[in-house]
């Protein structure tokens, strides 16, 4: 079957749904046993049809191999078969509105909104498609609002007019019949957005596309499709969508129609936003610019248009070999903080915070390594405690350690947050929103971890990433000792247990995670130690060997 007998397939597909629609509707209004079995007839044509397209499309994208017209296969294929659930919720309302003593309860009700809704999607469903016609995709995901609108107003009017007198089963089942309009809604907005998908060719959702659309529009930038390109990037842990956008001929380098487009909780990018300009103000230069903030309306979710930087990041230079490249930035990078923690510092004392900052993060390491965290043993004497008691002393101690002053900080202060362009030495800082005034070995203690646990193998590489370590924690040693630091090394042990310990998020080897685990253990019980001695916070040590770890 040919890509054009696909898409004749597909629009046959949503003629027969919209029918279904219709007589769904009328069927809701006069009731007629000949025609809920004609109804129901062809659902299962379309159930059948629809697995017929989606086995033709998948041997299409299989002869074909990987390429732009596989993933449009694939949208075909998903397409097809959320007009099946349309058509199976169609069903269901005939099924519901057999349960009802009159089919006069739904007349107040207004039943045909929703269904002017859902008629004008299944129109524009195949045009929107086979169009890529993003425009009309949004206009299919806003369905879902509309619909959610008409079921919230429906809903409140049937909760309040329980125990009024009317009759309680036929009230349950109208509640039944808007829901699965209102589920319908949800359809709509998944089509839209696998259109988006098969149009921009990354999976975005339709509030970060609008969100996306608002941006660009405060920028100045177009939003034509056809010339727009997104491409996902830094991937992380942090809940938010980043990316960056241009046209097809700007990616491979910079371009002052090139931005950055970060969608995330609306608490974190206002938060960034601020961090950004704060930072604007103390570096110019060191951070992206912001081109236009996108604030949160219905939803909880805000998005930030950024300037692009064309460098990579640290991490990127590390994993591939260019050691040298990465020494010159960290060097580069530290020595900006320095100065920076100089001119922000604050001679007021702050409580170390650590243990409770891996306290907050135990239960999602213990979920991935239950074994390694709970673990507990004795060997003669000696007793091997679980990760959470060690971790409670551990705390008690550390209350009485206090960083001597605070200063501003980066707040995730890693390799891939850590831009660099080696040929003109220029880095820029990206994800601050975390930044603040606090203990500066915060940001030590993450970026020594996230040097070491690289999932780099082979002597020689880890050997390499160890004495890049190393070299970092000479840098930051030789500032604490110009401050007077007096208590460095105490705070940097409880700072790299944590930092370990929340480490093993990101891996998924045993053999890795154990060994993180342990030497957070080994700096906790070294801790332990050092206190039931009663001696004093300047004169605790700890062997710095414990940055070195190898892998098979």
């Amino acid at each position: 079957m040919k890509g054009d007998d696909l898409e004749v397939f597909l629009k046959l597909l949503t003629t027969e749904v919209l029918q279904s629609a219709t007589d769904a509707r009328d069927l809701l209004f006069r009731r007629d046993p000949s025609k809920s079995r004609s109804l129901f007839n062809r659902v299962t044509y379309i159930s059948n049809q629809v697995a017929q397209l989606q086995k033709q499309a998948l041997e299409k994208a299989m002869r074909n191999g990987p390429n732009r017209e596989s993933l449009y296969l694939q949208g075909l294929s998903s397409v097809a078969s959320r007009l099946e659930r349309i058509s199976d919720l169609l069903l269901n309302l005939d099924r519901q509105a057999g349960y009802l003593t009159r089919i006069s309860v739904l007349y107040p009700y207004n039943l045909d909104e929703f269904f002017k809704q859902i008629l004008f999607g299944l129109e524009k469903i195949f045009p929107a498609f086979v169009q890529r016609d993003v425009g009309l995709a949004v206009k299919l995901g806003q369905i879902e609002e509309k619909l959610d609108s008409c079921y919230a107003n429906r809903f409140s009017r049937l909760i309040k007019e329980f125990g009024t007198g009317s009759s309680a089963d036929d009230l349950v089942t109208v509640i039944m019949i808007v829901h699965y309009l209102e589920r319908i809604g949800d359809i709509f907005l998944e089509i839209g957005e696998k259109i988006i998908y098969i149009s921009m060719g990354e999976k975005i959702k339709l509030e970060q596309y609008k969100a996306l659309g608002e941006g660009l529009k405060a920028t100045g930038e177009s939003m034509e499709p056809a010339n727009l390109d997104f491409r996902s990037i830094w991937g992380g842990r942090s809940g938010c969508r980043i990316g960056v956008i241009g046209h097809h001929d700007d990616l491979g380098g910079q371009s002052d129609q090139t931005v950055v487009f970060k969608h995330g909780p609306a608490s974190k990018m206002t938060r960034e936003r601020d961090n950004l300009s704060l930072w604007e103000e103390i570096r110019p230069g060191l951070t992206p610019k912001v081109k236009a903030f996108i604030p949160a309306e219905a939803g909880n979710e805000a998005a930030l248009i950024m300037e692009f930087v064309n460098s990579r990041n640290l991490q990127a230079l590390l994993l591939d070999n260019s050691s040298d490249e990465a020494r010159q930035g960290i060097k580069a990078a530290f020595k900006t903080m320095f100065k920076l923690w100089r001119e922000t510092k604050t001679i007021k004392e702050v409580s170390s915070t650590f243990c409770r900052q891996t306290e907050d993060r135990l239960r999602e390491a213990t979920t991935l390594f239950p074994r390694i965290m709970r673990h507990e043993g004795s060997l003669g004497p000696w007793k091997s405690r679980s990760v959470a008691e060690v971790l409670a002393e551990a705390k008690t101690m550390e209350e009485s350690l206090k960083a001597p002053f605070t200063a501003r900080i980066h707040g995730d202060f890693n390799l891939s947050n850590l831009l660099f362009n080696p040929e003109t030495q220029k880095l820029t800082f990206v994800d601050i929103y975390r930044s603040r005034e606090t203990d500066y070995l915060q940001d030590v203690s993450v970026m020594l971890v996230s040097i070491v646990r690289l999932p780099v193998t082979g002597y020689q590489s880890r050997l390499r990433l160890y004495q890049v370590a190393r070299m970092a924690e000479s840098l930051v040693r030789s500032f604490a000792q110009e401050e007077n630091d007096l208590t460095y090394k105490a705070r940097l042990a409880f700072g790299l247990a944590r930092s370990f310990v929340t480490s093993t998020r990101f891996v998924l080897d045993d053999h890795l995670a154990a060994q993180f685990v342990a030497r957070a253990r080994y700096l906790w019980e070294k801790i332990i130690s050092h206190r039931a001695k009663n001696r004093p916070w300047a004169d605790f040590n700890f062997s710095l060997e414990i940055l070195e770890i190898y892998l098979d």
